[in-house]
């Protein structure tokens, strides 16, 4: 790794937002590459479900719809809603293989409802490693 740097993110898909409209969590600058070791999430409604998805720099980032056709791809999901706090879930271990997931730049991670309009804000955080390619 070439100048490593640390990583710590924290995102919200507002309550009242649409299902499948993303809203911007991080984003991994051209020529950097982004490995994700430890992430969390928690609020949300108890019958809903959330994803993250990698999103082209093309692309905007904020209350955008998912949508493959424009190059978005499924990072996670599904993350049950309506856990009460900050480290009862993990998307790493939980909803995705193992830590140490990268992601190379340029592009940005939206957080997004898979079916429903929340009533109840979701957040979620990452920590990592940003370096060079």
């Amino acid at each position: 790794m070439r100048n490593p740097e640390p990583f710590h993110a924290l995102g919200e898909l507002p309550a009242g937002s649409d299902a499948a409209k993303g809203f911007f969590f991080f984003g991994v600058p051209e020529g950097r590459i982004l490995t994700l070791a430890a992430m969390s999430y928690w609020g949300g409604d108890s019958g809903e479900n959330y994803q993250l998805v990698v999103v082209p720099a093309s692309q905007g980032v904020h209350d955008v719809a998912i949508d493959g056709l424009v190059g978005m791809a499924q990072l996670a999901s599904p993350a049950k809603g309506g856990s009460a706090a900050s480290y009862q879930a993990g998307w790493i271990g939980d909803l995705m293989p193992s830590a140490n997931v990268i992601i190379p730049g340029p592009c940005s991670v939206v957080i997004a409802s898979t079916n429903a309009s929340p009533a109840v804000a979701f957040y979620s955080v990452a920590f990592g490693v940003m370096h060079d390619l």
